[in-house]
């Protein structure tokens, strides 16, 4: 097996891998004090993209000029959200996979009794919402018996994976390079190829309880978009939900699932047209309940992973992004703390915090393509069950 394939360092974070995903912060304990930055640095209405092709110097370009979604939120205006949100945050101490446990305590009861956790992710190129997921995969599996890895590819390359990561069947480089291509060359980093030899890595020492990996991405082939998009699009989302149902019962395993903040969640946002009316994470809700449970991520600012849509045929390239527009979510969310952090938004009591939470926010969803309309209009409750918001964002690194 190659060395690529199968690290024979162990299951522990290496001083390389530090350094590679960013330093772990010591966990801080407890609800986390409230203790806002300034309001400056959040309150930016403008920003610049700057984009770097390998070997290249940066430029810089506009931030698509469309004009975000006007919040709804009357509520929120009665206090500070900021404030109100802090008294029930959580610290998140590290963004490394392998960190001490000490600051999961309160995730673990928030995901407590589900079958199906869904995290979710709010740009499709990004370092720290791999290496959280890492982070949150493996503690369930070590924590609560998780042992299923569920993800937005197709059934055929999550069979591969499986094999591979149960019996060590063909080498992780070639299935990575023939099956995350096109729409799946997301998926194709060094993150990721991190969190499958962890996968790998626990098998061979728990023989007789592995952990499984299972793609579910729905083949637009297989559907007729060629008319009606709104049927189309339905039924791929209901496909998506129906394969993550099958397999976990079929395996009697609990299931993590990693995809997009948009598809996780148990509502569309109110700015999306009808051509998206369901949500594999509503799909899941309805037939689940409260054995499903999803995590959302926001962000402040940061850089991620797109396709130019002004040069079709590229491969991903880097793009960064400022401070998000006054107003929106994550004008509020960087104000809650200086740590990364998270919480439970289905714990909030009566007041300030839960009204904004309710209410309707633009909130940051970057897809796979870029430039495009950054915000969508959206609820963070109901939407999300858990929130997760880190400051600081990084492109995921390309293998």
């Amino acid at each position: 097996m190659k060395s690529d394939d199968f690290p024979s360092s162990g299951d522990t974070a290496s001083p390389a891998a530090e350094r590679r995903y960013g330093p772990g912060s010591k966990p801080t304990l407890g609800l986390i004090p409230v203790r806002p930055p300034s309001r400056t640095a959040t309150t930016a209405t403008t920003a610049t993209t700057a984009t770097t092709v390998a070997g290249a110097p940066a430029r810089t370009a506009a931030v698509p000029s469309a004009t975000p979604p006007t919040p709804t939120d009357t509520a929120a205006s009665r206090g500070d959200p900021a404030c109100a949100l802090a008294r029930r945050a959580y610290p998140l101490g590290s963004t490394v996979p392998g960190a001490s446990a000490a600051d999961l305590s309160a995730f673990d009861t928030m995901v407590r009794g589900a079958d199906v956790v869904g995290v979710g992710e709010a740009t499709c190129g990004s370092s720290e919402f791999c290496t959280v997921k890492h982070r949150l995969f493996r503690h369930l599996v070590e924590h609560q018996g998780f042992r299923s890895f569920v993800f937005a590819v197709r059934w055929g390359a999550g069979v591969r994976l499986d094999a591979w990561v149960l019996h060590g069947t063909g080498h992780l480089r070639t299935i990575m390079d023939e099956e995350f291509q096109a729409g799946s060359s997301r998926w194709n980093t060094i993150e990721t190829r991190d969190l499958f030899r962890w996968m790998r890595t626990w098998n061979v020492r728990h023989r007789d309880s592995p952990v499984r990996v299972a793609g579910v991405g729905a083949d637009p082939a297989l559907f007729d978009t060629t008319g009606e998009a709104a049927p189309a699009m339905r039924d791929r989302e209901r496909v998506v939900a129906d394969t993550i149902l099958w397999w976990q019962r079929h395996t009697g395993t609990k299931v993590f699932l990693s995809a997009h903040n948009s598809h996780i969640a148990a509502e569309t946002p109110t700015s999306v047209p009808d051509h998206r009316p369901e949500t594999p994470g509503r799909i899941l809700r309805e037939q689940l309940g409260t054995r499903y449970v999803n995590a959302g991520f926001t962000f402040g600012q940061g850089s991620f992973n797109a396709i130019d849509v002004n040069a079709p045929g590229t491969p991903w390239r880097r793009f960064d992004i400022g401070p998000a527009i006054a107003r929106g979510s994550e004008d509020v969310l960087e104000q809650v703390s200086r740590h990364d952090w998270y919480l439970d938004t289905r714990t909030m009591p009566p007041g300030t915090a839960r009204d904004w939470l309710a209410a309707t926010h633009p909130t940051r969803s970057l897809r796979p393509y870029w430039p495009c309309n950054e915000y969508e209009n959206t609820r963070l409750h109901p939407s999300y069950d858990i929130l997760i918001h880190l400051h600081h964002i990084s492109a995921a690194h390309r293998r």
